[in-house]
């Protein structure tokens, strides 16, 4: 059992600090997370345990922060340029295939363990896909003004866009047995949403 972490303030995270715990993040894609001690990540992290305790006081706090660090990269590039571009089955592969190579190495079971234990992580993920939503809804309706797309109705659109995120993109069971990754979970969706909007 790990130790108690001592209630004390903790240091915010430098950049090498930020390094090591991206490096964690391939580590604790075949973990049980619910089950984990500090103790245990500092291991998988190859960090001592007062180098643990320095930055973090609680294991929640190491997924959000990790949670955090990969929501901030694919914001800065899905969200930056968001509709600019006068192609907008361009834009919309753009911004699934980036969400596609963000989320590499995150295994579908890593995101359904998230949402089952750690609703507080979990509503995090949900904030940013609401972002997403929006760009989404922007750049269906300028191709569907365009004339890129067939003309659907958005809301629809924005519904599946996130049962996808929300249910099927965490639904372990079903698609780590077929040897399907998360990248090519998002790959296939990006295909048949693109041949149904053209």
């Amino acid at each position: 059992m790990g130790r108690k972490a001592i209630d004390r303030e903790r240091k915010p995270l430098t950049d090498r600090a930020k390094k090591w715990v991206r490096e964690l993040t391939p580590r604790l894609q075949d973990k049980d997370l619910s089950k984990l001690t500090l103790d245990e990540l500092a291991e998988l992290a190859g960090k001592s345990k007062s180098t643990i305790y320095t930055y973090f006081s609680t294991k929640e706090e190491i997924f959000l922060t990790i949670t955090q660090l990969v929501l901030d990269d694919l914001r800065g590039g899905i969200l930056s340029g968001e509709v600019s571009g006068n192609d907008m089955g361009e834009a919309l592969s753009d911004i699934l295939l980036s969400i596609g190579k963000g989320i590499e190495g995150i295994s579908i079971g890593y995101l359904e363990q998230l949402q089952k234990y750690f609703p507080d992580i979990w509503s995090v993920i949900q904030v940013y896909t609401e972002e997403v939503l929006t760009v989404l809804a922007m750049i269906y309706e300028k191709g569907m003004t365009e004339g890129t797309f067939k003309k659907f109705n958005v809301s629809l659109l924005t519904a599946l866009d996130r049962h996808f995120v929300m249910n099927i993109m965490t639904d372990a069971s079903r698609f780590s047995q077929q040897g399907m990754s998360l990248k090519d979970l998002v790959q296939e969706y990006l295909e048949m949403r693109l041949s149904a909007l053209r």
